[in-house]
């Protein structure tokens, strides 16, 4: 099943299996998104999904607050401002700042259900 970027297409997919089902296949496309791999540090090991913005201090769970990221940096950060946290660590890249900033954007607002333009037939 194809997962949509929208809160829209999540409640969508909440109401077309269990919520639970919804859950676990929205987390899977988050990891497969970013290749299986940690966000910050490119690790493979015990993946996790990480709210960028922490919910604590207003994060939300939408498609674009989340990335894949592995345990230990997860617990790392912990509520911290992402960039003030990433910056300071050995394994910062600019490469993955860009991507993390990228991912941020908000995505453009798609239906659910796309119909072709109807023809009427005049006789």
């Amino acid at each position: 099943m194809k997962l949509h970027n929208s809160p829209e297409g999540y409640l969508f997919n909440l109401q077309v299996c269990s919520s639970g089902e919804a859950k676990r296949l929205w987390r899977k496309s988050i990891k497969e998104e970013w290749d299986n791999k940690c966000a910050y540090c490119g690790s493979d090991e015990e993946l996790t999904i990480d709210h960028i913005i922490p919910q604590s201090k207003g994060g939300i769970n939408f498609l674009t607050n989340v990335v894949c990221c592995c345990r230990k940096c997860n617990a790392n950060k912990s509520h911290d401002d992402w960039i003030d946290w990433f910056s300071k660590q050995d394994f910062f890249t600019e490469e993955r700042m860009v991507a993390i900033i990228q991912w941020m954007k908000p995505f453009k607002k798609t239906p659910l259900h796309k119909y072709n333009k109807r023809n009427n037939i005049v006789y």
